[in-house]
């Protein structure tokens, strides 16, 4: 009796201890009922990487990371062991990249399998390895081209807020208040004056309409102003100036002539005896039509009518009876 308590608690046991192995195996990822392949990658850096992190194949995973130990004594480099299933045929010149699987920094391992090849890997072969940088380091990639421009930029930055410094002193504050007082009153002009303003606009706008609908003697206006600047073209007035230049001076050498002396007209103009002379005849002839006004029978005799005068035909008549 004893003994057969004794067996049952022995295959208790080991059933217990079957399912905790498997149960852990489970928990790990991992199946104990499925063949796998085991490939080693050395890295010099794994970034945050740990074992049952998964391993892919274009998105699809196709195994875990087993373990990882330093590779050799001086321990510069760290092998990692990947277990991927046997339906999958790693060929040669793989490369196992860590990767970040999501954006909180999880790290799992890419299969990255060249184009061409020439083979598979067997079970237990090293495969290439690269890592792709941390988000610090993506980052760090980013910021550092930018530095030297960053850095300027800060220089400038510094340099425009000393020039502002200097712009906002005290008398340019004043003199920016009293620009904004002004502004403000202008802006309040413009408000209390709007309907003028609509009013010139509206007169702008009828301005406007009646060039519009005058437009066809606006251009005859100015096709005739066109005609006019052609026919002025034409005549000869560089010809005309010249003439006019020329009679100018003639008249000029005329004037010149009188003025010195030569000449009839200069004589008379300034002789004083021809001056007396005239002076004299023109007295004569105002007493000589003064007594043709008093007596002018003494020197014109004649009849309207034909016949002779009165006092002649008396004479004759005296003559005739002595």
């Amino acid at each position: 009796m004893e003994k057969r308590t004794l067996i049952k608690i022995g295959i208790v046991a080991v059933i217990s201890l079957a399912l905790l192995v498997w149960g852990l195996s489970f928990l790990k990822g991992e199946n104990l009922f499925s063949t796998e392949n085991e490939y080693i990658a050395i890295y010099d850096k794994i970034d945050g990487l740990q074992e049952s992190n998964p391993v892919t194949l274009s998105g699809f995973k196709i195994g875990k990371v087993s373990s990882m130990d330093f590779a050799g004594d001086d321990k510069m480099s760290i092998a990692v062991r990947l277990r991927i299933m046997n339906d999958f045929d790693i060929p040669k010149g793989t490369t196992a990249r860590i990767v970040n699987m999501d954006i909180m920094g999880t790290k799992g391992i890419e299969i990255i399998c060249p184009k061409k090849y020439d083979g598979y890997h067997e079970n237990g072969d090293t495969l290439k390895s690269s890592r792709e940088g941390g988000i610090l380091d993506q980052m760090l990639e980013l910021v550092l081209p930018m530095k030297d421009d960053l850095v300027g930029f800060l220089s400038a930055s510094d340099s425009v807020m000393h020039s502002l410094n200097m712009l906002l002193n005290e008398q340019n504050r004043n003199n920016i208040g009293a620009s904004l007082g002004n502004l403000r009153n202008l802006t309040a002009h413009l408000s209390q004056n709007s309907h003028r303003i609509d009013s010139v606009m509206r007169n702008i706008t009828k301005l406007s309409q009646t060039v519009g609908q005058n437009s066809d003697n606006i251009n005859r206006a100015i096709n005739n102003f066109a005609s006019l600047s052609d026919t002025l073209a034409q005549l000869n007035l560089n010809q005309a100036i010249v003439d006019a230049q020329q009679s100018l001076e003639q008249l000029n050498t005329l004037l010149n002539n009188i003025n010195n002396g030569d000449g009839s007209v200069s004589k008379i103009i300034k002789s004083d005896s021809v001056y007396n002379s005239l002076e004299r005849a023109s007295t004569q002839l105002d007493k000589i039509l003064a007594e043709f006004e008093k007596n002018p029978k003494k020197y014109i005799n004649f009849s309207v009518f034909g016949g002779k005068d009165k006092s002649q035909k008396k004479n004759k008549k005296n003559k005739n009876e002595q």
